[in-house]
C-alpha cells in the first residue's frame, strides 16, 4: 500500500529553523517565515583520485592475410615508416602485441635478437613485428609486452568451429532470409573500400568510430542471433569474445604502472571496439583515440 512520501529528518529540521518568532511588548506575537535555500550534497566519486595511465588501442587487419597488400614491398614499407612516426608521437612507455602471455619469453627473446640484428624481420610481415617490434625499438624499449588469452571453449562452444556456427545459423530461416544478404553486402562493400586504400589509410579507416560501430553492430546482430533458445551457440560465442577481451584488459592491468604509463596496443581491429569500451570503464586508464592520432 502506498503512503505519503516521507520527509527526511534534515528537511524537517530546516523547516523548523525557518520560522523565527519575534515577540514585541504589548503587541501580538508575530511569526515570520524566512526562506532558506538548501542544496542537495553532491555525490562523491569514489574513484576520482585513482591515478590513470593513458592507453591507445591500434586496430589493424592481420598482415599477410589480405592478398592485395604486400606489407614488405618498398611502397608499403614507406607507409609503415609514416605509421611508426605517427604512433611515436603518442610517446608510449610500453608496446603491447596480440600474442599470448604464456609465450612472453619466446617473443622477448626474439625481440632481443631483433635489437641486435634488424634483418631478422625481413620475412616477417605480421603486424606484431612490423608495428609492435619496430615501434618499441624506435622508442628505445628494452622489451615488448603480450596480452592475449585464448579463452577456453566450453558448454555449447565445446569443439567449436566456424562451420558448426554456420550450421546452427542456417537452422533459423527467418534470420537467414532477413539479415544475411544485408550482412554479406555490407561486408563486401567495406572490403572493396579497404582494398582501394593505401596501407596507412586502411588502418586509419579501421580505427574510425564508424568502423568500430560497424564491427560491434555486426557481432551483436549476427553472432547473437544464432541458436537462441536452442543451442545458444551464438550468444555463447559473443560471451566468450567478451571474456577473452576482459582477460586481455586484465593482462594490461597487471603490467600497468598507474598514472605513469602510456600504453600502446597493437591488435586486430575487431577487438578495438570492446577494448576501448572496457578500458573506458576502468579508472586505471584514460583511452586515447587512435583515429585522432592517425588523422
Amino acid at each position: 500500500m502506498k503512503g505519503r512520501p516521507r520527509m527526511n529528518k534534515q528537511f524537517i529540521k530546516l523547516a523548523a529553523i525557518a520560522f523565527v518568532f519575534t515577540a514585541c511588548t504589548n503587541e501580538n506575537t508575530t511569526v515570520v517565515a524566512e526562506e532558506i535555500e538548501t542544496q542537495e550534497p553532491a555525490m562523491t566519486n569514489g574513484f576520482g583520485d585513482i591515478p590513470s595511465s593513458k592507453v591507445l588501442v591500434l586496430g589493424t587487419y592481420h598482415f599477410n592475410q589480405e592478398n592485395h597488400y604486400d606489407e614488405l614491398s618498398e611502397e608499403n614499407q614507406e607507409q609503415m615508416a609514416r605509421l611508426l612516426d605517427t604512433l611515436a608521437k603518442f610517446n608510449p612507455t610500453k608496446v603491447v602485441i596480440e600474442k599470448e602471455v604464456r609465450l612472453d619469453s619466446l617473443y622477448n627473446n626474439f625481440y632481443q635478437k631483433y635489437l641486435n640484428d634488424e634483418s631478422v624481420l625481413v620475412k616477417k610481415p605480421n603486424e606484431a613485428f612490423q608495428v609492435g617490434y619496430r615501434l618499441a625499438k624506435k622508442l628505445g624499449h628494452d622489451r615488448i609486452y603480450l596480452f592475449d588469452d585464448q579463452t577456453e571453449f566450453i558448454g555449447s562452444l565445446k569443439d567449436f568451429t566456424f562451420n558448426k556456427l554456420n550450421e546452427e545459423r542456417v537452422k533459423d530461416s527467418v534470420f537467414v532470409d532477413k539479415y544475411m544478404s544485408d550482412i554479406k553486402e555490407s561486408f563486401a562493400a567495406r572490403q572493396k573500400e579497404f582494398e582501394a586504400l593505401s596501407l596507412y589509410d586502411n588502418l586509419l579507416m579501421r580505427n574510425s568510430p564508424e568502423s568500430n560501430q560497424w564491427n560491434a553492430e555486426r557481432m551483436h546482430l549476427y553472432e547473437t542471433r544464432i541458436g537462441i533458445q536452442d543451442s545458444w551457440m551464438g550468444p555463447d560465442w559473443l560471451g566468450r569474445w567478451y571474456q577473452r577481451n576482459l582477460r586481455m584488459m586484465a593482462n594490461v592491468m597487471k603490467v600497468n604502472n598507474p598514472g605513469n604509463d602510456r600504453i600502446l596496443i597493437v591488435v586486430g581491429d575487431n577487438h578495438k571496439w570492446v577494448l576501448d569500451t572496457l578500458f573506458g570503464f576502468n579508472p586505471e586508464f584514460e583511452v586515447v583515440s587512435s583515429y585522432e592520432l592517425l588523422k
